[in-house]
């Protein structure tokens, strides 16, 4: 009977380890790729859409006659939306969990602010595509659309501070660290589309019009991130 080394079982370990790991990470990059790209199409559905309806901090008269106008397109975004946000979701989700795994808590706490700001991207766009034009189109529905259409914009403001300071906190890690998951000139991309759009939305919080700002950033963003997953997917780990 043969038996092994403990110097060829440590080593069998270590690979076993290794596969796992870039197993992780190609399913994370693959989903964050995929889901970030859905992300890019919904945010060009937007810009074709009324901008009053689809941006926050618009006038509330303007964005009920957009909301009808655009109800096409704004349904597509919220649909391409809704699918997009759930696959980029699990993508963050094992990125940050790759992370807390090997010690790089504060790249992981930027990933779960990302995440936590797709979860509410997720009820922006399913109130942008279902709910705010239905609603404009009925009769006296004027208060209930205001409502709503209130409630759409602290969202989407909330969702894109959340996203561009997760961004910033990630990717400045990632500029930092030693063994890097994402390149230093894409980094510096995100980090710098991160702050703008969470400076935009903080802008417009204190009443200040910066809504297409908002817009433009989270455009940007998720086209940044597509190439990050195609990034983490394709690195050697």
């Amino acid at each position: 009977m043969t038996y092994a080394s403990p110097a060829t079982i440590d080593l069998g370990r270590k690979q076993a380890e290794s596969d796992r790991n870039a197993s992780i990470l190609t399913v994370a990059g693959a989903a964050l790729a995929l889901g970030s790209l859905g992300v890019t199409m919904t945010s060009l559905l937007y810009a074709l859409s009324p901008p009053a309806a689809t941006l926050p901090g618009q006038p509330l008269d303007q964005a009920l006659a957009g909301a009808i106008t655009g109800a096409r397109t704004m349904l597509a975004a919220g649909t391409v939306g809704i699918f997009s946000d759930i696959v980029m979701a699990v993508g963050a989700l094992l990125v940050a969990l790759e992370l807390v795994r090997r010690g790089r808590a504060v790249a992981a706490a930027g990933w779960i602010a990302i995440l936590l700001s797709i979860v509410v991207f997720t009820f922006v766009d399913a109130m942008v595509g279902y709910v705010l034009s239905p609603l404009a189109a009925m009769k006296d529905s004027a208060s209930a659309f205001a409502g709503f259409k209130r409630l759409f914009d602290v969202l989407f403001l909330l969702g894109t501070v959340a996203f561009g300071g997760g961004a910033v906190l990630a990717l400045a890690d990632e500029m930092r660290s030693t063994t890097p998951i994402v390149s230093r000139s894409v980094a510096v991309v995100g980090v710098i589309v991160g702050l703008a759009g969470a400076l935009a939305a903080a802008a417009i919080f204190m009443g200040l019009p910066f809504g297409l700002g908002v817009g433009i950033s989270i455009g940007l963003g998720s086209a940044v991130f597509a190439a990050i997953g195609m990034q983490i997917m394709l690195k050697p780990q």
